[in-house]
């Protein structure tokens, strides 16, 4: 049985993000190419109607942020659903007592 076909392959998700006229939004990009992800990452952030972009590393059941921006004041999250999706979304806004 050949080694190879028990290793991961590591996927780039690139998710573009922003506000417009119908609320707050995705733009989901996947290649298996970390050169793929960065050209895809930094159209977004050419982007007029982008507000941030993040690259998102994957292998297996692990994933993490290698890349991100976001050219507003507020916060975002990266969540990751069930079925090893990931989107971007709003934060709340911290409050300070």
């Amino acid at each position: 049985v050949s080694q190879s076909r028990y290793s991961t392959q590591t996927i780039y998700k690139v998710i573009g993000f922003g506000t417009n006229e119908h609320g707050f939004f995705n733009h989901f990009s996947c290649g298996s190419t970390i050169g793929y992800a960065c050209a895809v990452y930094n159209d977004h952030i050419q982007n007029p109607e982008m507000d941030g972009a993040v690259i998102i590393r994957c292998n297996h059941e692990e994933w993490e942020v290698i890349q991100e921006f976001c050219s507003e004041s507020y916060s975002y999250s990266i969540e990751c659903g069930p079925l090893f999706t990931h989107k971007v979304t709003k934060s709340l806004e911290l409050v300070m007592v």
